[in-house]
């Protein structure tokens, strides 16, 4: 699995950091630097020109650093307030992205601001996140469309896509999610059995068939997910291991229920995940979305082909 990913992420990199164009065959022609591989030693973190020997310097701690990133990350949420089991996994997510990024050679930059979402900003990540929350401002929102439109990419979570007035932003809810206004969820938050619907999607190609998910409070949508020809579905409960949930009036017995899908217009995947198990009473946290494996692989992988489909360069 390890391998077969690190070939994705060099596949990223690859499409990010090159230079482009023929070699110049002598230093006279030679205009733009063609650099070898980032090393690192005890004092110095550097790359080298091979054709003129210029030595670049990069990050001088373990951080990645913006010259040698594979890509960006914008990620947007709130870390107080609201629902704490939304804001315990946007802290729970920066935790575990930030280590990723280290493994992966990728930035990942959070922040609360969703001013952020402007076109001077958004020109300089490949990947936008919306781990629990979705911008309000008319001028974040058109920003975002912009950004989307050109080719940027997109991960959202679980309430990022919450809404009972679609219409206030339709090209979002019901045009680039396509799953519209809310209808229902189960509870309490349980693990469930998720089937996989394609392994042809990069975020699913490795994953077996079906997986046992982290806890999670399951969404349906009133936007028919299966009958929009732009939605690819990538994972749904598996219709065979029902009821979910387990509290009498928010139990599912039956249905069909998408938990992830991509939209085959825009560089985009939304997943239903991150709502963990937590007691109300003195807000202790029971789950971590991040506990299953073949969920963290979804995440990972979709994160890095998003990445390497981003036109934001």
């Amino acid at each position: 699995m390890h391998q077969k990913r690190l070939i994705l992420f060099l596949s990223v990199l690859l499409t990010l950091t090159s230079c482009g164009g023929e070699i110049p065959s002598s230093k006279e022609e030679h205009v733009t630097h063609v650099f070898g591989e980032w090393q690192r030693d005890e004092q110095s973190h550097y790359r080298t020109c091979s054709i003129c020997g210029y030595v670049e310097e990069g990050s001088h701690d373990d951080s990645v650093c913006d010259i040698c990133a594979s890509f960006k990350i914008l990620s947007l949420g709130f870390l107080e307030g609201g629902d704490s089991a939304h804001s315990h996994f946007a802290k729970e997510a920066n935790s575990w992205f930030k280590e990723k990024s280290k493994e992966y050679g990728f930035i990942y930059d959070f922040s609360t601001d969703f001013s952020l979402l402007n076109e001077e900003t958004l020109s300089h990540y490949q990947v936008v996140m919306f781990l629990n929350n979705l911008p309000y401002e008319q001028s974040q929102r058109q920003a975002f469309e912009n950004y989307m439109r050109k080719g940027g990419s997109f991960m959202g979570y679980h309430v990022s896509a919450f809404t009972t007035e679609a219409s206030s932003w339709s090209w979002y809810h019901d045009e680039f999610l396509g799953s519209g206004n809310f209808r229902s969820n189960t509870w309490n938050p349980t693990k469930e059995t998720l089937r996989v619907e394609t392994h042809d999607h990069f975020a699913t190609r490795y994953l077996p068939d079906t997986f046992v998910s982290s806890h999670n409070e399951w969404y349906s949508w009133e936007g028919d997910l299966r009958k929009n020809e732009d939605i690819e579905i990538l994972l749904s409960l598996d219709q065979n291991t029902f009821p979910v949930g387990d509290r009498e009036g928010e139990i599912w017995y039956e249905g069909d229920y998408p938990v992830a899908w991509a939209n085959k217009k825009y560089n985009m995947i939304y997943l239903n995940m991150g709502h963990n198990l937590q007691s109300y009473n003195d807000f202790e946290k029971i789950s971590y979305t991040f506990s299953s494996p073949e969920e963290c692989d979804f995440i990972l992988d979709g994160t890095l082909g998003l990445a390497e489909l981003s036109k934001i360069h």
